[in-house]
């Protein structure tokens, strides 16, 4: 079996061992059971015509509707294949509550009572696993441009009991995907593409005063990934790094080993955020903002050639390998804009490896906008 189904096989297997352990609130119910109940009784109940998922195997899986948007799954990849799958995203909350509640009626919408996550586009790789596993599921088994009006993902399979807090959900809530599409599958080098030309779009529409890109930084590659391919085989690269100039420095650029003390603002190169306020949102760090009445200090940084070195000399505060790249452009006292792809940022984990997307502030694939300042005075 291939890397990726592997990966996915363990992810799933682990998923479910923690979402039914964590199923053990009061009493030691089989959320697995219930839910199937719950789900097909109410789906056979209304008439509603579904396709369950067999993926996972062990009676596990989501509930797909309408059916003809699902195909069975393709032959095996290629070893080390790695699908990176764009969809629209919009979790919901389904109140098991108002199933036979004379009030609400037998209306599948009405089940719907609360939005707790919506995005326009959501990006994942198979290889890493998505927001959650019945997401994962549903569209790993989907066709490519249908849309799936709804797909139900039992709570073992969502966020079990590990994530009422903060998001809007019950103890082992199960909750829905709202018309669900694939909008697009590619691999690592294609995602790239793809990040370049939104980063020069993005460089042309929201950048006052933008021209060109400074080929310096576009045509650089970088390691993406150690033994990605297997067999000591690297995933390298081309940075496309945007770099616009706003006020040039003096002397020579930073070079690696040089420290140096940068203000800067980090947001998202979201398309099509023509309003102040929306603008205003995709600002997700700073430190030229006051805070508690304060200005943030200004950040401190040894420049190293990549992230990959500064990790292995245990730097004390280390940046994504963008930064370093950006740096090492730059002069003092110079400010500048760089829109960077996410495979010279936070890649395929996000900003937390180690949690669902959902709690990350930077999810996978994002491109990010850094406007960036070498303070003279603070060097």
């Amino acid at each position: 079996m291939n890397n990726t189904y592997k990966f996915f096989k363990w992810v799933a297997s682990l998923g479910l061992a923690l979402g039914l352990s964590g199923c053990m609130h009061d009493d030691i119910v089989d959320y697995v059971a219930q839910d199937t109940e719950t789900l097909e009784t109410y789906l056979n109940s209304n008439n509603i015509d579904y396709y369950k998922t067999s993926t996972l195997g062990q009676g596990y899986g989501v509930y797909i509707t309408p059916p003809d948007v699902i195909t069975p799954l393709p032959g095996e990849p290629e070893d080390n294949d790695v699908r990176i799958i764009q969809s629209t995203l919009d979790l919901r909350k389904f109140d098991q509550s108002l199933i036979d509640n004379e009030q609400i009626g037998s209306n599948p919408d009405e089940l719907v009572t609360q939005v707790f996550l919506k995005d326009s586009l959501y990006t994942f790789a198979v290889r890493r696993g998505a927001i959650c596993l019945g997401y994962l599921d549903a569209l790993i088994n989907m066709q490519r441009g249908p849309v799936a009006e709804r797909v139900y993902i039992p709570s073992y399979l969502a966020f079990g009991g590990t994530a009422s807090s903060g998001i809007g959900l019950e103890f082992n809530d199960i909750v829905t995907a709202e018309d669900l599409k694939i909008v697009d599958v590619r691999d690592a080098r294609s995602q790239a593409e793809y990040e370049k030309a939104l980063a020069l779009q993005y460089a042309a529409d929201s950048i006052d005063g933008f021209v060109s890109a400074e080929q310096g930084l576009m045509d650089s590659t970088s390691v993406v990934a150690t033994d990605f391919y297997g067999e000591g085989q690297d995933l390298i690269l081309n940075d496309y790094i945007v770099k616009h100039t706003i006020t040039e420095g003096e002397g020579d650029l930073i070079a690696v080993g040089d420290t140096v003390k940068v203000r800067y603002e980090g947001k998202f190169a979201n398309l099509g955020s023509s309003s102040e306020r929306a603008k205003a949102t995709l600002v997700f760090d700073d430190n030229i903002t006051e805070k508690d009445g304060s200005m943030p200090d200004a950040l401190q940084v040894v420049v190293y050639s990549n992230s990959q070195d500064a990790s292995e000399k245990n730097a004390s505060t280390q940046v994504i390998n963008g930064w370093y790249k950006a740096l090492r452009s730059m002069k003092v006292g110079e400010k500048a804009i760089f829109v960077m792809p996410s495979h010279v940022a936070y890649w395929e984990t996000g900003d937390n490896p180690n949690t669902f997307d959902l709690f990350k502030t930077i999810r996978p694939f994002k491109t990010l906008v850094f406007t960036m300042e070498i303070k003279k005075d603070e060097q």
